[in-house]
Formats: C-alpha cells, structure tokens, sequence
C-alpha cells in the first residue's frame, strides 16, 4: 500500500548507513537472509556495493512492461533479491504475481525499495511467509496516524515526543505485515486492520512476536537517521 500524503521534503537519496545498521542489530530472524542493493553512487562501510545485476531474459521482459521511471527501483529490487539467491544457493529468475514478486519454488519472499536503495527479505523451507518494508525515516505527517492507527495505537502516539517517527515506524511495520499476509492470501482492506500490541510500541521498530488474522509473526527492523526498515516472519 502507497503511505499516506506526507509533505513535500527533498529527497535524502539513498542511506549509505543502513547496512551497518541491519549488521549491529544483529540482523533478521534466524532462517531468513537479507540483501541491500544500492545506487551505485552509493558508498557502503560494511556490504560491498553488489555488482549490477545482469536481467534474466524474463526479467528483463517483465521490466519493458513497466514505466520508465520504475525501472531503476525494478532493478535494484531484484539485484537484492539475487543476493538473497546466492545465500539461499538457489537460481532465479524473480517474477512478479500481479504486485507480488514471484520467487522461484521453494523461496519466499518479499522487496521494497526507496530513494536509491533495494532491500529484499528470502527464506527457504521452514518459513510461510515474510514481509520487509523499507520508508523515509518521518515519512509521514501526524495526522496521517487515522488511516494508520487503531484507537490504542492513536493513544499511544498521542502527545508523544517524535510521533512523526514513531508512526512511519509502525506504518513500516504494517506495511512488511500486509506484505507477508498478502504472500498467504489473506486479504486486507486497510491498515487499521492490522492492529500491534501497544506493550510493544515502546520500541520502535516493533521487536517482537504477535499473532496477526490467526498468523504468529516474529517482527523487528533496524533504524537510521534516514530510513526505517522493518520486516514480518510467518513461520510454519
């Protein structure tokens, strides 16, 4: 789901800190590997700036099926996605299911991208399904919390130094949620829906487990002062 209308800042470009952030938090869950790919005029301390991805043909087709100006995002999103490959030790090519990336058999997955930067979440066996999101650290205007939030979540945020931070936080978390329920064909109409525990909120991103439409997620993320990124674990 595109976030709510937030003001008009200038562009940050891409976080050349998230990498050494997913690296000092320990990472994402046991049984799952992430990758980032970045801009190339991106610098990186900590993960070495993968090589450009070269398109399976498939790929490459699915890609002249899009806008122009999506191109760049298409392909970074599935150089991270190829990094997930290699670590999985499995061979692509990554489709699409209508909005869905469509990983080879045996692979779940999921992909975001924003200003210049490409991160993908893949698991093999032993995983149902997974979820990441990846937003502009205060992405979103307080306001936009009524078409975010439930009412707890709206008290919580309520008055709270930083609000703006911690709603795209959760609005992140709710996104790698409704990514990974999508995976599962649950159908979601809003994320109101998708309610977090408060006991959780007080560290954002939301580091725990919860059960979300009968589904129990193991959740987390990592957070820069640019980008906030957040992932979603369904295991079987």
């Amino acid at each position: 789901m595109p976030p709510p209308a937030a003001p008009a800042d200038p562009d940050p470009g891409p976080d050349p800190d998230l990498a050494d952030a997913v690296a000092t938090g320990g990472g994402p869950p046991a049984g799952t590997v992430l990758g980032l790919a970045h801009a190339p005029e991106t610098p990186s301390r900590t993960e070495p700036h993968a090589p450009p991805h070269v398109l399976h043909e498939a790929e490459h087709r699915l890609m002249s099926t899009l806008p122009p100006a999506r191109h760049e995002d298409f392909r970074l999103g599935r150089t991270a996605a190829a990094l997930c490959l290699i670590r999985l030790g499995v061979p692509g090519p990554v489709l699409a299911d209508g909005r869905l990336p469509r990983f080879p058999a045996g692979v779940t997955g999921s992909i975001s991208h924003r200003a210049g930067t490409a991160v993908c979440l893949g698991a093999g066996p032993g995983i149902r399904a997974v979820g990441v999101d990846l937003e502009r650290a205060e992405a979103l205007p307080p306001a936009a919390a009524r078409l975010v939030c439930s009412e707890d979540e709206r008290a919580w945020l309520a008055g709270r130094p930083g609000a703006a931070r911690h709603l795209t936080a959760l609005f992140s978390l709710k996104e790698s949620l409704y990514k990974a329920l999508c995976a599962l064909g649950e159908p979601v109409r809003g994320l109101k829906e998708l309610a977090c525990p408060v006991d959780l909120l007080g560290g954002l991103p939301v580091a725990g487990e919860f059960t979300v439409r009968g589904v129990r997620f193991e959740t987390g993320g990592v957070r820069t002062s640019r980008s906030v990124l957040t992932w979603a674990v369904a295991r079987t």
